[in-house]
């Protein structure tokens, strides 16, 4: 009776996962991309998410190497639309490099355009290179130097550089751990791996500082420090994910003002008043905003909140706490999440597992559109046979 009953819920997670994708968006594929970060020979690798499954497509190598490991919540990769084709760039952090890929129809659905190196000698080899892009500029974090490298992007997937900013450090010296761009791409939020935050004016390939704070998760418990970085779609609030070994699930919260600078941050979490899983260094908004979903990296879980973009509160109404298959059995930590559809509650999240035994994998979970609350699909987690230390992914539809 008990293994009709799992069969049953298998059958029962993919027809409903299935259904909402395909009803929701008929025409439309959902892909995952993840940066290897091999350092003999980096690579990036390419999903399609076929009913409650991930598929691979390819695995593409960049030509540079990686450094096997970085900031968890550091994202080294992102994807623009360069007229109708798809642009892929992505970050070699052992040659200091930035891989720009093309979208192509035949195997292996990605082609290198070309791999650029900052002339003014930015370095990524001590924690990596976040990337991020914003009203047609790439913005690189290089944390070995550290500074903020500023590229174009040009037709066929190019890259044209611009300037830097150099000493891009927090208020400790921590280099840049998360970063993202405002709505309206005026300024670059950032958390730096020393307890502080702050933000960048940006526009036209231009950056300068704004300013600089230690956010108030330094006080709570054993410490934290901000590593990822997300920013509601209505451009008021910066949300941080919390890195502390010991602290339960933990976030601060800071209002961006109309000049770009941020507030001081509220704390939420940190006691398990957020549920009881450790170091949310990992985060994303559901599409709607509704929901944030939490990676807790050292205790192998997700954890999703309500939020609130009206005020900034987080609470934790339905008590969703997720433990993921295979956590230190085939894998040891659990880095970043993303949605699988750009709209609602985003359906599904990815979310990247590594440094386990030999490979990396992706976990692929249903959300409940009335709750948050997910839950992990037969037969997930899925193999990413690059490299063991794979860390970011990010997913796009078309």
């Amino acid at each position: 009776m008990k293994q009709l009953i799992r069969i049953f819920l298998a059958l029962t997670f993919n027809a409903s996962f299935l259904m909402v994708c395909s009803s929701a968006h008929a025409a439309t594929h959902h892909y995952v991309v993840t940066n290897d970060d091999n350092p003999s020979a980096n690579s990036v690798s390419v999903y399609e998410v076929t009913g409650a499954s991930l598929t691979h497509l390819s695995t593409v190598p960049t030509g540079g190497t990686g450094i096997g490991g970085e900031y968890f919540g550091q994202v080294d990769q992102a994807i623009a639309q360069d007229g109708g084709s798809t642009c892929l760039f992505a970050a070699d952090a052992g040659s200091s490099d930035i891989v720009a890929m093309t979208e192509i129809s035949s195997a292996p659905y990605l082609q290198v355009v070309s791999n650029y190196v900052s002339p003014d000698g930015d370095s990524g080899t001590y924690l990596g290179i976040g990337i991020v892009i914003s009203g047609g500029y790439l913005y690189a974090n290089y944390t070995g130097t550290p500074s903020i490298g500023v590229w174009q992007i040009d037709p066929g997937c190019t890259l044209d550089y611009v300037t830097h900013l150099t000493g891009a450090s927090g208020i400790n010296g921590g280099a840049i751990d998360g970063m993202m761009p405002t709505p309206n791409g005026d300024y670059l939020v950032v958390a730096y791996g020393d307890g502080s935050v702050g933000s960048y004016a940006i526009h036209q390939g231009n950056i300068s500082p704004l300013g600089q704070e230690i956010i108030a998760g330094s006080n709570v418990g054993a410490g934290a420090y901000a590593g990822a970085v997300v920013i509601s779609s209505n451009g008021k609030w910066a949300i941080f994910g919390d890195y502390s070994s010991s602290n339960y699930t933990q976030l601060d919260v800071a209002r961006i003002g109309s000049n770009g600078a941020l507030a001081p941050t509220t704390t939420y979490g940190g006691t398990g008043s957020l549920g009881t899983g450790v170091d949310s260094n990992g985060i994303q908004l559901s599409p709607d905003n509704r929901f944030l979903y939490v990676v807790d990296s050292l205790s192998g879980q997700e954890t999703t909140v309500a939020f609130n973009s009206s005020s900034g509160v987080i609470s934790y109404p339905n008590g969703c706490l997720t433990s993921l298959n295979g956590f230190n059995t085939n894998w040891a930590y659990a880095s970043q999440v993303a949605v699988a559809v750009p709209s609602g509650s985003g359906l599904g999240l990815y979310i990247s597992e590594g440094f386990g035994i030999a490979d990396s994998y992706i976990a692929l979970l249903q959300v409940n559109g009335s709750t948050g609350c997910a839950t992990e699909a037969p037969g997930s987690p899925f193999v990413d046979a690059a490299w063991t230390g794979m860390e970011s992914i990010t997913p796009y539809s078309q």
